[in-house]
């Protein structure tokens, strides 16, 4: 993924330790010291709930979506419908090291609540053996999803994170253990950038990675949202609403703000935000990948 903005605030040596450009997209396998992401780590932790149960019997009411070998439902409400794509696998010849793939499916969500948000709301199916086989990048982060699933602690380092983005993650809030249909994997609200942003509802995005119980398919699932306490995006003009975290203006940005902008999005209501977090895990929960 081509991140834009490529513009340094004048306090980003400050962060430099901790967000650097495109190490996750660029160095695989290089994990952020423990040390450097303490803040975050300790208040993001204060965010975990595991729910164990793999299947889960909830009932959706709303659209069923169907394509080769993937069902799910989008609650209503959230969406009107998906567009289901087969995409054409990408080799080392035809795109970055960040972008290879394999042949795998994309379902995009039509008449989403939030238009114009930097991500588009989508859900991605890949094979999880192929993938890790041509993406080292990819290959880790399924290993750290198995990690986590079979009760190692989630570290800033170890959250799963979008194998394709070229750009490092800045925030993981509200993480918790999602189960679906026939799977389980690890939910975050999240963003990514080249440069120490501030976190904001133009970028802001619900982010799930899982894996079916076989271990055969690997769920992606970048739906945008939005919190009442972030500002609309990332220019420095924008206000910060009641309750949000202004960017202090003498040292700018660092780990205490990320920290603390965190610890806020962690305790706010899952209805507080647009859309709600209990339909998003809903839709998650409805997802099931058969075997051919």
């Amino acid at each position: 993924m081509n991140m834009r903005r490529q513009r340094l605030f004048g306090t980003f040596a400050v962060l430099i330790a901790t967000v650097a450009c495109s190490l996750s997209g660029l160095m695989p396998g290089t994990p952020t010291p423990v040390d450097q992401v303490g803040t975050i780590v300790a208040t993001t932790m204060q965010a975990l709930t595991a729910i164990p149960s793999e299947n889960s019997s909830t009932q959706v009411s709303g659209t069923p979506i169907s394509f080769e070998n993937v069902l799910f439902v989008i609650p209503n409400g959230l969406a009107g419908g998906a567009t289901p794509e087969t995409m054409t696998a990408v080799d080392t010849n035809g795109g970055a090291p960040w972008e290879v793939a394999p042949t795998h499916l994309r379902f995009s969500l039509t008449g989403y609540p939030l238009q114009g948000q930097f991500h588009e709301p989508r859900i991605f199916v890949y094979r999880a053996h192929e993938y890790a086989q041509i993406n080292p990048v990819a290959a880790e982060q399924i290993e750290n999803i198995k990690k986590i699933l079979a009760g190692s602690t989630i570290l800033q380092e170890t959250v799963p994170r979008v194998p394709w983005f070229n750009a490092e993650l800045l925030i993981a809030a509200s993480i918790q253990i999602i189960p679906f249909q026939n799977g389980r994997g690890v939910r975050t609200l999240t963003q990514y950038a080249q440069y120490a942003a501030p976190i904001n509802n133009h970028e802001l995005f619900y982010h799930f990675e899982g894996l079916t119980s076989d271990g055969n398919y690997y769920v992606i699932a970048i739906l945008p949202i939005t919190a009442p306490i972030l500002p609309e995006d990332e220019k420095p003009e924008a206000s910060v609403p009641a309750g949000g975290v202004p960017i202090p203006a003498d040292i700018g940005i660092t780990n205490s703000y990320y920290g603390t902008v965190t610890g806020k999005l962690n305790s706010l209501a899952p209805d507080a935000y647009t859309p709600s977090l209990t339909t998003l895990d809903s839709l998650i929960q409805s997802i099931q990948v058969t075997s051919p």
